[in-house]
């Protein structure tokens, strides 16, 4: 026992310290990296700071920059190589340096050598730094070594008055208060942390030691329970938790009561069964009995169901040819439906025809009227044209006569009337060719008269006809109506019978469907009487087992309570 309760005590520290420590080194680690990354973040725009202030005081001064002959940095008229403390004053206070390289070559510093003292004048920054500035940029690194130390530093462009790069401005500061500042603030984290980690193991000690005393007394109370003694107590302390132990004491005094309950009830149960183990024999004896008589019962049930269900069987194939006839007889009806449709169909076609026919014959008729009108005006116009004819004749032998006059006056002018007689008998020879067409269009018009003639003779024949034929179709569209008539009334009786012959119908399915869910029931009947019968016999050899399953019963009912002496209530 005391194995187990250290084994959980010890796993429940572990969970508690284990990720309390991992969280504390992930928070170290980061508190440095965050520490280190800000404070040379923030180094960085300071130096950029103090580099370009360092610039900027410079460029205010008139004149450009340049080297004498003994490399002395000049601006303008200012030597500055021979005032080289002022550049001190930049860092004064300040654990800063600053130099100023003209070109990549150091001129002006606050650096000095840490074993002579000296400015570190006259060398060169590093060829990719040169290479950086040159382009306009500044230069950022947190790697470079200066004078054997560790520095964070910036290097500016430093340009002349045109804007060109003629030199380097830097600014850096030893990394070592840096790095002291970032061991001193890790130092602390690391003894907050070591606090933190033993307050959380204490408090895991005291936590353990309760939850797994409060275990253990449950563990106890469950092995009462198992060792059969239901009357075994949980303590308060534990049921007073609110947490899951205490959920899980709870839940056994609630099993025990439960038990005490159901052990109870079993108790009860098993007198009770022994009781009726007893009572079940002698009635599965009186239920054998009874079973035969209702068997034999069932039987003759089951013979006058199978009679039943064989009348409905003929009565079923009498309705069923019943049925074909009248369906024989619906179909007589929709054919007979269909073919008098067919002719109330056709006989409103015959009436649209006759219709139809009657209004073209009408057109016909007022079309040929109109004809007879255009030949009869045609016959005036061609008479007259031949009275116009007639007068063309009559110009052309008086333009003859006067082109005879004046010939005979033109040949006595003589020479003087020449022309004129030429003129003459042009219209001579002009009127004899109007005469002769006149002539000609006579000979046409009395043709034309003539077919005219014949024409409108023709055309009073097709009138009367026209007449005849109008009064024939008039008496054609009264028997139409007529027939029509005769149609319509020989649908509706036609429409009335095949209503008749659809009910019959209706009726006829109904009862055939009544008829066979009888026969169907009948057979259902006499089934289910021939099962039951089987049944009775199942039932009866049920019974017999049951009586003897009534006495392993009661024997396994004194043996339940001698079992149930095992619990102690």
């Amino acid at each position: 026992m005391k194995s187990a309760r250290f084994g959980v005590r010890a796993r429940l520290i572990l969970m508690m310290i284990i990720p309390a420590l991992f969280i504390s080194l992930v928070l170290m680690f980061y508190a440095r990296y965050s520490l280190t990354s800000g404070l040379e973040t923030e180094a960085l725009e300071g130096l950029k700071l103090l580099a370009q202030s360092v610039k900027n005081s410079y460029t205010t001064m008139s004149g450009d920059w340049y080297l004498d002959e003994n490399e002395q940095l000049w601006m303008g008229e200012e030597n500055l190589s021979a005032v080289m403390e002022e550049i001190d004053g930049y860092v004064e206070g300040k654990e800063a340096d600053v130099t100023i390289c003209y070109g990549k070559t150091r001129r002006l510093t606050s650096l000095r050598d840490s074993k002579t003292g000296e400015r570190i004048l006259g060398t060169d920054i590093s060829d990719e730094v040169w290479a950086t500035v040159q382009k306009g940029k500044t230069y950022e690194t947190t790697e470079i070594q200066i004078n054997g130390l560790d520095y964070v530093a910036v290097y500016i462009p430093l340009e002349d008055s045109s804007g060109k790069v003629i030199g380097v401005v830097f600014a850096g500061e030893p990394l070592t208060s840096v790095k002291a500042f970032i061991s001193q603030k890790v130092g602390s984290f690391v003894g907050i942390s070591v606090v933190m980690l033993i307050i959380v193991c204490v408090l895991g000690v005291v936590v353990a030691t309760s939850m797994t005393n409060a275990i253990v007394r449950a563990k106890g109370v469950v092995e009462t329970l198992a060792s059969g003694d239901l009357g075994a107590k949980v303590e308060q302390g534990v049921l007073a938790r609110g947490d899951e132990i205490g959920d899980m004491g709870r839940a056994v005094k609630g099993l025990k009561d439960k038990l005490n309950e159901i052990v109870g009830n079993l108790q009860k149960t098993a007198n009770t069964l022994f009781d009726a183990g007893n009572g079940l024999e002698d009635m599965a004896k009186q239920c054998s009995n009874t079973t035969d008589d209702v068997s034999r019962a069932v039987e003759e049930i089951s013979k006058g169901a199978v009679s039943q269900a064989e009348e409905i069987q003929n009565a079923s194939s009498e309705i069923v040819a019943m049925g074909e006839v009248i369906e024989e007889i619906v179909g007589n009806v929709n054919d007979l439906t269909e073919a008098s449709d067919a002719m109330s169909r056709a006989g409103n076609e015959s009436t649209d025809t006759m219709r139809n026919l009657s209004e073209s014959n009408d057109r016909t008729s007022k079309a040929i009227g109109n004809i007879g009108n255009q030949i009869r005006l045609t016959d005036e116009s061609i008479k007259q044209i031949s009275t116009a004819t007639e007068l063309i004749t009559s110009i052309a032998s008086q333009t003859n006569l006067l082109s005879l006059n004046a010939s005979i006056e033109s040949a006595r002018a003589g020479e003087a009337g020449r022309g004129f007689a030429v003129v003459a008998t042009e219209i001579q020879k002009l009127a004899v060719q109007s005469n002769d067409a006149a002539v000609e269009i006579q000979q046409i018009i009395g043709n034309l008269m003539n077919e005219s003639q014949k024409t409108m003779d023709e055309m009073k024949e097709a009138e009367v006809l026209m007449r005849e034929q109008q009064d024939k179709l008039n008496d054609t569209k009264e028997k139409f109506g007529e027939v029509s008539t005769g149609i319509d009334v020989s649908r509706e009786g036609t429409q009335q019978i095949r209503v008749c012959a659809d009910s019959c119908n209706s009726a006829r399915a109904s009862v055939i469907d009544v008829i066979s869910n009888l026969s169907a029931i009948s057979e259902e009947n006499a089934a289910s009487a021939e099962e039951t019968t089987a049944s009775m016999q199942e039932l009866n050899a049920t019974i017999n087992l049951l009586s003897e399953e009534a006495t392993k019963l009661k024997d396994i009912s004194a043996s339940l309570n001698e079992d149930m002496k095992f619990f102690k209530m």
